[in-house]
């Protein structure tokens, strides 16, 4: 039984990574995505400067190569390279000036009179074009013969951009995919670490269910001295147990000779009891007494021992034989709805307690028939013990199993049975209710978890 109060459970290990490593995992890839873009941006600009560089070298070149002044072979130079670039130039050279494209010479003639140099973007309404064009050119200046010359070379952005945007677009599918890809991955990882959790949970079950009497030590670093833990608590509780299982039997051992007194004491008929005898049952009463204290408030505070189990049906039927002696005149019956080898997580002595003060109860008021019943569902094992006596009123039935509690002080006892009952139960997380019996007395059912 716990002595905590029950909590609210917190959110499990393994949603608490998939809710730190998945975002982690979507940011990393978007700022990934991002950067590509900048990147891919960067590098197109760079391979067009490159080329445009090389361009307005090349007209540069030609330019020196043929005298300012002589404007035909200017213009022959200017057809010859048309026909090998890809690009839209303006040159000014001497007062003169010299398009790609004659035609555009309205528009492109502005380019001249910028002032920047290097790499820059331009845009233009060209003839045939609804929308402004927009150009990456180099523009650069010089001298030729003393002359001031001016090149600027451009590239038309937007086919470029296009292309540059369809390919970071299919790099954002590609990326999608890939964060799939890695959740799954982050998921199964996570899976597969936490496995050790669900066999440590599985191995406590079958603790609880008394299917093994240790945790297995086999398992990963972070988790070995966990179990080495959880196992030196189980030889505690043992060898505690142990000891207290010893000293009932030294308690029992020791008690024996004061009962045997006080037993031949009354049983020798010829001798009658006066006040001497009397005082000495007193004594040999009070001695046991003050034995018998101190080891049922241990026993009480031992708890039930883990990996422990009991056969219910073997123990019933001895019960119902022992008590059948002390209430010979009464009936005791046995409905079993269990397996007869089935085995339940709990201790013998424990058990004992339950049929027997359950038993004896019952064989105190009824009148000729005590019927016991053990049965169990998906939840619970269960165990009734009803009487045909003459029952208890229903507003007193709550009260029943307060220790000390007699109902009836015309009949033999210390109200001590039900009260053991009622804390056997409760150290197994069980629940006792009592209620009126099909035969008329009182019906005692004692539910014990599967899982305590």
């Amino acid at each position: 039984m716990s002595l905590l109060p029950k909590s609210k459970p917190g959110r499990s290990i393994r949603t608490t990574l998939l809710c730190w490593l998945l975002p982690f995992a979507a940011i990393f890839m978007g700022v990934a995505w991002v950067l590509h873009g900048v990147i891919l941006e960067r590098m197109t600009r760079d391979f067009v400067k490159d080329r445009l560089y090389q361009e307005a070298a090349f007209i540069e070149q030609n330019l020196r190569v043929t005298p300012a002044g002589e404007g035909n072979q200017i213009a022959f130079q200017h057809d010859s390279f048309n026909a090998a670039s890809h690009h839209v130039y303006a040159v000014s050279l001497a007062g003169r000036e010299l398009f790609s494209h004659p035609d555009w010479s309205a528009q492109l003639q502005p380019w001249l009179t910028q002032s920047e140099t290097g790499l820059l973007t331009l845009s233009t309404q060209l003839p045939g074009q609804s929308a402004p064009s927009h150009f990456l050119a180099y523009r650069a200046t010089s001298s030729v013969e003393g002359q001031p010359l001016i090149i600027v070379v451009a590239e038309d952005y937007s086919v470029l951009k296009a292309g540059e945007q369809e390919l970071h677009l299919w790099t954002a599918l590609v990326a999608v995919a890939l964060l799939l890809l890695l959740i799954g991955m982050i998921w199964l990882a996570v899976h597969l670490s936490l496995r050790p959790t669900t066999q440590l949970r599985h191995q406590l079950q079958q603790l609880r269910q008394g299917g093994r009497s240790r945790l297995d030590e086999a398992v990963p670093a972070e988790f070995q001295r966990l179990t080495q833990q959880l196992n030196q608590l189980l030889d505690t509780l043992d060898q505690r147990l142990e000891r207290s299982r010893q000293t009932n039997a030294n308690l029992s051992h020791s008690v024996k000779t004061p009962i045997a007194a006080i037993t031949q004491m009354l049983s020798n008929t010829q001798q009658p009891i006066d006040g001497a005898m009397r005082t000495q049952i007193t004594s040999k009463l009070a001695e046991i007494n003050l034995q018998l204290d101190p080891s049922m408030r241990s026993a009480q505070a031992a708890g039930p021992q883990a990996g422990k189990n009991a056969n219910p049906v073997v123990q019933a039927r001895d019960m119902l034989w022992m008590l059948g002696r002390l209430y010979a005149d009464k009936r005791f019956e046995l409905d079993i709805q269990i397996d007869e080898y089935q085995l339940w997580p709990i201790e013998e002595q424990d058990l004992n307690e339950l049929l027997g003060n359950l038993i004896d109860n019952a064989g105190k008021w009824a009148r000729s028939q005590v019927l016991v019943c053990l049965q169990q569902d998906a939840q619970a094992f269960e165990i009734q013990v009803a009487d045909d006596g003459i029952g208890v009123a229903e507003e007193q039935l709550e009260q029943l199993g307060t220790r000390g509690l007699r109902l009836d002080q015309q009949v033999p006892g210390h109200g001590l049975g039900l009260a053991i009952v009622r804390e056997t139960v409760a150290r197994y997380d069980g629940t006792l209710r009592f209620a009126a019996s099909a035969q008329g007395g009182l019906l005692a059912c004692v539910r014990l978890p599967r899982q305590y």
